[in-house]
Order: structure tokens, then sequence, then C-alpha cells
């Protein structure tokens, strides 16, 4: 059984999450001749309204060493059954599950590039999850990312998320 979490990058361009493609598309037009948009710029509610409640923001800490929720979408809640609004993302459960998002989030933030990850998470029950996660940075001075959007997608077909998952591991090795 595996029990740990882990995680390959897709291409952002990838159309297989229509979704995660039109939030793309948003973040694209609002950063204009920037490498980000700033959350000033960026207005929840004209994202694809299915899309809003799997969606998460977080700030990056002063010492560049956290990130903490600043919106936590509803449906992010109902899945993980806890509301992580304020707090960091190292509080999520299980530890391994918070050290592999802490990690998406550190490799935004040093690359300032946004970027596509398909998840693979061991569920307590021996099943595994999977789903696709888009994380855009948000900067508000125009250098510095200080902000990082995050939308996901879970899909309707577990086994189109697991077979994508699996492809990117395999092209990987």
């Amino acid at each position: 059984m595996k029990t740990e979490s882990r995680y390959g990058h897709f291409d952002l361009q990838d159309r297989a999450y229509p979704e995660l493609a039109a939030i793309y598309e948003y973040w694209q037009g609002k950063r204009e001749d920037r490498f980000a948009p700033s959350w000033a710029n960026v207005n929840l509610i004209d994202l694809p309204s299915q899309a809003i409640p799997k969606v998460c923001v977080v700030d990056v800490s002063a010492d560049r060493t956290d990130f903490t929720y600043r919106f936590w979408g509803t449906a992010i809640t109902g899945m993980h059954r806890y509301d992580l609004t304020g707090k960091s993302v190292l509080n999520l459960k299980p530890a391994h599950y918070a050290k592999m998002i802490y990690q998406q989030y550190k490799s935004v933030y040093e690359t300032t590039e946004p970027q596509g990850f398909l998840t693979e998470v061991p569920l307590a029950s021996g099943l595994l999850a999977y789903y696709a996660v888009i994380r855009l940075p948000l900067s508000s001075n125009g250098k510095d990312i200080d902000m990082i959007l995050s939308a996901e997608d879970h899909g309707s077909e577990r086994e189109q998320l697991r077979d994508a998952f699996e492809k990117i591991i395999r092209d990987r090795t």
C-alpha cells in the first residue's frame, strides 16, 4: 500500500481540464505584460461559477518560508472536512500531504512561473485519490510573488486522472 503523496507536472495548455484552462486564460489576461497579475486585479466572481468552490489563495509569508490560506473554497472544506483559512499549508493532514503541497507552492514561488500538477494522494481506506491543480503566482508590486492562486479539478472520471498521472510518472523516469 502506498503511503506517500506524489505529483507530476502537466502542461497548462492541456484542454483535458476545461475549468482549469479557463482560469489559466483568465490569469493570462489579467497579467497583461507583467509576469503575474496582482490580487487586486483578480475578481473570483469572474471565474467559472462551478470552479470558485475549488479555489484557494495563499499569502506568502514576509520571511518567504511559509504559505497561509487567505481563501479556502467550500469544496476544499468538503473534501478535507476542515477549513484552513488563516492557517499554514503545513497544517494539512497527513504530514506527507502537507509537505508535498508546500513543495508545490515553493516551486511556484521560486520559479515565478504558473504550474500545473497532477497529484496522487493515498487515503486511509487504502484507495488512491487523484486531482489536477494549477498554481498561479500573484504579485502586488510587479516584482515579488506575495500570493498564489490555486484551482483544483477532481474530474468526473477517476480513471482519467489516474491514467494521466501514471503517464506523467512513466515519462519522467
